[in-house]
């Protein structure tokens, strides 16, 4: 059999939303895939730094982290792009003039805003959540080098947070996560160019590329490819745009699908 390329979102898709669980059927089925031949990556909006243990302790051939912003294989960081010192500076500056909780993501650190209103509340819901353990944005602020790649902040509809989302899409894309959560990237990185720098690299064709997700900023790597894996818990758009619906993670969406598409 060809050796395929397969991309794993990771929250809805290989774990669970909250609990994080993964079924014994997933990890069967990624175990039966990479015996195969096929290679495994992970597609994510998460940054390297808060990438669950129970996913990097499985041995993925390469990541895709920050919807883009880095991409690694077998642990080698093959791209990087990072925002300006001086640019994540003025941005911290403005986001505190709104005072709506952010969460700053970079490939070595989660950076949390301290001097925001209910600040204590919303970072140990964010640590809690993402399970992970945040620095200081003060640390960025001093430093001349250090930098962010992406945001995650909490942008309820009003008209003062309409004008700040405008004024981000001048320079990011501002992914609607629901409930009021709106994951900001750089533009011109997205999972999709994840998936293209490393077709190229890996001298490989669209055609041999799997997708796997559930969400709204998993769209552009699920309408990269032809073949699209919509998990059965998905939201209902994705559902419309992928080649595949396969069943929910706990019915093991992840097994089936793999079984429709003849890679195990």
């Amino acid at each position: 059999m060809t050796s395929k390329l397969l991309f794993f979102d990771i929250d809805g898709t290989l774990i669970t939303e909250g609990p994080g669980i993964m079924p014994e059927s997933t990890k069967l089925a990624l175990k039966k895939a990479r015996d195969n031949g096929h290679l495994l990556f992970i597609n994510t909006g998460r940054t390297k730094n808060s990438l669950p243990t129970k996913i990097s302790d499985l041995g993925f051939d390469g990541y895709v982290c920050g919807c883009g912003t880095n991409i690694f294989l077998h642990n080698k960081e093959l791209f990087s792009q990072k925002l300006p010192n001086d640019f994540c500076k003025d941005l911290v500056y403005k986001l505190r003039e709104h005072n709506v909780p952010v969460l700053y993501e970079a490939s070595h650190a989660i950076y949390f805003d301290h001097t925001l209103p209910n600040a204590d509340q919303w970072i140990t819901a964010a640590e809690k959540l993402f399970q992970i353990k945040g620095e200081n944005i003060e640390d960025v602020l001093k430093s001349d080098t250090l930098a962010y790649d992406k945001l995650l902040a909490i942008l309820p509809p009003t008209p003062e947070n309409e004008r700040l989302k405008s004024y981000l899409s001048h320079y990011f894309e501002c992914i609607d996560r629901s409930n009021h959560m709106y994951e900001i990237i750089q533009k011109g990185c997205s999972k999709a160019t994840g998936i293209d720098f490393l077709c190229e690299y890996l001298q490989k064709d669209k055609n041999d590329c799997y997708v796997f997700g559930d969400s709204e900023n998993d769209r552009a790597m699920l309408e990269a490819v032809p073949h699209s894996v919509a998990m059965g818990n998905a939201v209902e758009p994705i559902k419309n745009i992928c080649s595949y619906v396969t069943s929910s993670i706990e019915e093991d969406g992840i097994y089936k699908a793999m079984e429709h598409f003849q890679l195990i």
